[in-house]
């Protein structure tokens, strides 16, 4: 699969955000919450590699305008990140407008971007929001780039994404996302 990654503009973006709607209105059952892992699924770089006062590199191109989509929508907007570095995905987030986007932030420290030991989605950012938020786990959608994060958000019940790192939370995938969606919940 693949989506258009090149830089958009604000009419674009606006053009992203009506069909990301569009796609909410036609979905046969909406998630409650949206879940979105933050590195390489909203922005193409782990912020380890960075420094709070640096400038944020950009997000992928359709990633704020679904976010936005889904907040005009109603839901919850919520962000599962594991990082080294929560102070830089604060400082980003703040820059790039994000945190005044999400309902519910969950950025768990890790030893580093890969510790297989602690901030595990499953067990620490999903619990979290569930508990924040009310809803249960088949009420959320999430998107992550990593298949282990997938498969073990999935055993919650939680309807889980994977999302390609070559192209981010992008229209197809949020498609795919919703469809996947709605089949889980007739089951």
């Amino acid at each position: 699969r693949s989506c258009n990654c090149r830089a958009k503009t604000s009419s674009a973006e606006s053009t992203v955000m009506q069909q990301a709607s569009q796609l909410l209105q036609q979905a046969a059952i909406l998630p409650k919450v949206l879940v979105v892992d933050l590195d390489y699924t909203v922005w193409p770089y782990w912020c380890e590699m960075y420094s709070p006062g640096d400038d944020p590199p950009a997000m992928y191109p359709e990633a704020m305008a679904i976010i936005d989509a889904c907040r005009q929508h109603k839901m919850v907007v919520a962000a599962a990140s594991r990082t080294p570095t929560p102070e830089v995905t604060r400082a980003f987030m703040q820059k790039l407008g994000l945190d005044q986007r999400f309902d519910n932030i969950q950025l768990i420290p890790a030893a580093n971007g890969y510790d297989a030991h602690s901030a595990q989605k499953d067990r620490c950012h999903l619990p979290n929001i569930k508990a924040a938020t009310g809803y249960e786990y088949d009420a959320m959608l999430f998107f992550d780039d990593e298949r282990g994060n997938v498969e073990k958000v999935s055993q919650l019940g939680v309807c889980s994404v994977l999302v390609s790192s070559h192209v981010g939370l992008c229209l197809q995938t949020f498609r795919e996302g919703l469809v996947k969606y709605a089949a889980q919940q007739r089951r």
